[in-house]
């Protein structure tokens, strides 16, 4: 019996052993650079500002407290500052790019760059839901175009004399379907029809 358990156990640590390996290999492979755009052309053509990864030990502080209008960047250990209405917005050390937009107070992550862009903004939850955090869509025509609430509304205003407006209408229901994911072609469902245009 004792045998059993040692033949059941042994295959399992070392499966366990593989796994944290490739996990540290992917750590070290993936180390994504982090730094501003000073434009949205930066952003579109991914050229960052003080560019650096881990091994620079880029550190970026948004100075959200008592809502400053300035972002600092520690980069190779001096540190840059930056008035947030004069960049387009960032890039974490997570590889996560976010854009600056009116009030520079709250960044808008970007989660797609297609036909549209459509961002998200988390905010944190209250006692009615739990304290799971709030997340409301956004979206612009273009990288650089205005920031607006994704609803169908809004998208329609956005189309209303393009052809893109009957596929909006004739595709998307209620709201909620905007932020509709589709796995297979990884992208947000709303950006797989307006590519079709």
């Amino acid at each position: 019996m004792k045998s059993l358990k040692f033949l059941i156990i042994l295959p399992a640590l070392f499966l366990s052993n593989l796994f944290a390996q490739a996990t540290i290999l992917n750590t070290i492979a993936a180390d994504p650079e982090s730094g501003i755009y000073l434009t949205a052309a930066d952003y579109k053509n991914n050229q960052l500002h003080l560019a650096g990864n881990l091994s620079t030990n880029n550190k970026l502080r948004l100075n959200d407290f008592l809502g400053s209008r300035t972002l600092t960047i520690s980069h190779k250990g001096q540190n840059h500052e930056f008035s947030k209405d004069s960049i387009y917005g960032y890039r974490d050390k997570a590889g996560n790019d976010y854009r600056l937009y009116k009030s520079y107070s709250t960044p808008y992550k970007i989660l797609e760059n297609g036909k549209i862009v459509i961002y998200e903004i988390k905010q944190p939850g209250h006692k009615q839901n739990g304290f799971k955090p709030l997340v409301c869509y956004y979206f612009s025509e273009g990288a650089d175009g205005e920031i607006y609430l994704l609803s169908l509304d809004n998208l329609k205003k956005s189309f209303k004399d393009q052809p893109a407006f009957d596929s909006i209408d004739a595709n998307f229901q209620t709201d909620y379907d905007l932020i509709k994911y589709d796995n297979y072609h990884h992208m947000f469902r709303i950006n797989r029809v307006l590519a079709k245009l």
